[in-house]
């Protein structure tokens, strides 16, 4: 049960967060339930919970008991209700079951953004402990130890001089070397340890592409995972002094542009949120490591060959990556490069079916189920494209999408973008070789 602290923490957090697209939205709102259709988790069993305006009714019926006057007067007339602790066990199950992906709100006929409804939501039941355990956790290692799977620094530069050793017999280069806290580097690249643990190959896809494409850049081994768990879990706090730790550690290298990995939030987090959260302009542009790839194809300085790339190739749009942050042809035009067989699946952009595996559900062991059987969407999409291949930009989405196939019986193999470059990349010598014939 939540002390009353708690309780009066969560309600100066719900006032302080009445801005005026929030109220519009909580007042705006018809019960049309069009947002249904659009959700992936409501299409495993329809149930009411998972409708995108039944979560928002819940942060609705507060409001409305404290900021209208019918709500103050006659609460059983309106639905209005009090921040109560038994209120708050009701909104669990239904604010946590989302991905935050808005894709409902592209099919929203007012444009309502539920997710920041439902991330107001959860930052009122975080701040009276009511946040799922390992999400919690996750979250609080995220700011103590750096990492939200708890990877420290020598664990980091461990698997840096791993890299280091595998790429030295791969590029037949024993002087090659990867630099970790160089200033005035044109690029810091900051991967996400889900990658670093999970994900190596990707890692060693970028590690080659920076050799290939002479990318004059450095690692930090102050900030090493570029992961931001507040903005799952709703914790203000904890989101912004985990940007804030990136952003001073970019100005304190000096170097030109922050390069994020294949993380989809954490790319949103500090390309768009950050500068408005923390009120701050940067010295620095910031960029995902795809828009840098695509820029550095275009320009000439990769070669590549996509036969090398054998297979049909899908291409799945992270929700952060695309519908909220506009990043739809750079990976398409990457992979058009580097595979002769690309099918688009449908619908795709900024319509494409969320994979689930966002807004820290694979942080929630206790909504696995339906994490998993949400998936049924993208399965039908990637089993219409008869693909054998299915990209995306997102670590997070990899571990979703594979877990996905293998839920649904499909064989698909799952690669990230850089993963199909790197596949597909033709060394200097080679260029040579087919230069001189």
């Amino acid at each position: 049960m939540s002390k009353p602290a708690e309780i009066k923490k969560a309600f100066d957090i719900l006032e302080s967060k009445l801005s005026m697209p929030l109220v519009t939205y909580l007042e705006t709102c018809t019960h049309c339930a069009i947002c249904a259709d659009s959700c992936h988790l409501y299409h495993i069993d329809q149930d009411p919970i998972h409708m995108p305006f039944y979560k928002a009714e819940n942060l609705r019926r507060v409001y409305k008991r404290h900021h209208t006057v019918m709500g103050k007067l006659f609460p059983w007339l309106v639905g209005a209700r009090n921040l109560t602790d038994q209120e708050m066990d009701g909104w669990k199950d239904s604010i946590y079951q989302c991905t935050m992906c808005r894709r409902c709100s592209i099919n929203c006929p007012i444009g309502i953004d539920n997710a920041l409804i439902v991330r107001t939501s959860r930052s009122i039941l975080s701040a009276m402990g009511k946040a799922p355990e390992m999400l919690e956790e996750h979250t609080e290692k995220a700011c103590t130890v750096g990492s939200p799977l708890s990877v420290t620094k020598q664990d980091f530069l461990d698997r840096l001089e791993w890299f280091e050793e595998e790429l030295q017999d791969e590029l037949d280069d024993d002087d090659y070397e990867i630099p970790i806290d160089q200033k005035n580097a044109d690029y810091l690249f900051i991967p996400a340890s889900l990658e670093m643990m999970k994900f190596p190959k990707t890692i060693m896809s970028i590690l080659k592409i920076f050799y290939m494409a002479k990318v004059n850049y450095t690692f930090s081994s102050v900030r090493y995972d570029v992961t931001n768990y507040g903005v799952f879990n709703g914790d203000d706090a904890a989101t912004k002094s985990i940007a804030m730790k990136d952003i001073e550690e970019a100005e304190r290298l000096g170097i030109k542009t922050l390069l994020v990995s294949e993380c989809g939030h954490a790319y949103r987090a500090l390309r768009w949120e950050a500068p408005n959260w923390l009120q701050k302009e940067y010295s620095f542009e910031v960029q995902d490591i795809v828009e840098a790839v695509d820029d550095w194809i275009k320009e000439g300085r990769i070669k590549l060959d996509p036969t090398k790339n054998k297979g049909r190739v899908t291409y799945h749009d992270p929700c952060n990556m695309g519908r909220n942050s506009g990043i739809f042809e750079e990976p398409r035009d990457i992979i058009n490069k580097v595979s002769d067989n690309f099918v688009e699946m449908t619908p795709n952009r900024e319509n494409n079916w969320c994979c689930g595996g966002g807004g820290g559900m694979l942080s929630m062991p206790e909504y696995e189920k339906n994490r998993l059987d949400s998936g049924t969407k993208k399965a039908d999409q990637v089993k219409a494209t008869d693909a054998t291949i299915v990209a995306t930009a997102c670590a997070n989405c990899q571990m979703q999408l594979g877990q996905v196939m293998d839920h649904f019986g499909i064989e698909a193999k799952i690669e990230s973008v850089t993963d199909l470059v790197a596949n597909a990349l033709v060394p200097a010598k080679d260029e040579i070789e087919v230069e001189d014939e």
